[in-house]
């Protein structure tokens, strides 16, 4: 007589399966007064921001990594067993407490929005402990990447990079133009060209390269996160980002100007200079690529005979 086996096939683990539900409802009802609490500051600084000021548009995408970020580590979260921290509880207090104050006495809006990722952190130590804070502290820790600087700050974090970006630009441009002399005076640069009026280009806040580093660093942080990398050569790759953004730029800066005194003026504004940004990103991708694929062969392992 033939016997059918039953086989036992495991199933995948889940993490909501490996607490109980009266600990799903308290994450639940932590997450709606967290919600509740920060909706002013999520709809009117953060997701305000990254729909009028183009360079905070990325905003949209730093949540979604995160999510992303959990997703992939999914099966070493379902190991997890959430046993609370009441550390977590001192750190939550803190958040809320500069929350107040900075929404209520000092009416800034920034530190408002940058305690919202300290209430995630603690309530996430909270409830789960370190072995689920093993897991979730870097898709935390990214959410600070969506959180707009204040304006003045980001102004002036924009000056150096324009200075960086006309001097390099006026280093540059005569090595393409026959008898151009250009000298570069702070975020301006003069330039005498044969048979013609001496002139200045201005290089603006907008070409700054603020937004190009911004949207590269995160970028950057979040591919080093998910490669398979030694730490050494995530911290290269991350510390990379700044120096490719800003020799992007110098680039960009130098083609625009270079359009403008050959008389092609009409490319160097509008969508083609648009365009000019865009390319320059894929540019700055191809040089972190690069940088990758160097980190990958530099050593190089060798078989032992046996």
């Amino acid at each position: 007589m033939n016997v059918a086996e039953a086989k036992w096939i495991p199933q995948s683990p889940s993490w909501t399966g490996s607490i109980s539900s009266v600990a799903q409802i308290r994450i639940a009802v932590v997450a709606a007064l967290v919600l509740a609490a920060y909706w002013g500051p999520i709809r009117y600084y953060l997701v305000g921001q990254w729909i009028t000021d183009g360079n905070w548009s990325h905003g949209w995408l730093i949540p979604l990594f995160s999510v992303y970020f959990l997703v992939t580590r999914r099966e070493e979260l379902a190991r997890c067993v959430p046993k609370p921290n009441y550390l977590g509880a001192v750190i939550l207090a803190f958040s809320l407490a500069a929350y107040f104050w900075s929404a209520w006495r000092a009416r800034m809006a920034y530190p408002q929005s940058l305690s919202l990722v300290g209430t995630i952190f603690g309530a996430t130590l909270l409830l789960g402990g370190w072995s689920v804070m093993r897991v979730a502290w870097f898709p935390i820790a990214f959410l600070f990447f969506a959180i707009p600087l204040p304006k003045s700050l980001y102004v002036e974090l924009t000056r150096p990079l324009r200075e960086l970006a006309s001097t390099a630009a006026a280093a540059v441009m005569p090595l393409f133009v026959p008898g151009l002399h250009t000298q570069a005076q702070a975020v301006v640069i003069d330039y005498v060209r044969p048979g013609m009026a001496p002139g200045q280009l201005n290089v603006e806040e907008a070409c700054s390269g603020m937004r190009l580093m911004m949207a590269f660093v995160t970028l950057g942080v979040a591919m080093a996160y998910l490669g398979d990398r030694p730490l050494w050569q995530r911290v290269i790759m991350v510390a990379s980002c700044l120096p490719i953004a800003v020799l992007c730029n110098a680039v960009r800066v130098t083609i625009t100007g270079l359009l403008t005194i050959t008389g092609h003026a009409e490319y160097a504004q509008g969508t083609p200079h648009q365009l000019l940004g865009m390319a320059m990103l894929l540019i700055a991708l191809g040089c972190f690529s690069l940088i990758g694929y160097v980190l990958s062969h530099l050593f190089v392992e060798a078989e032992i005979a046996a």
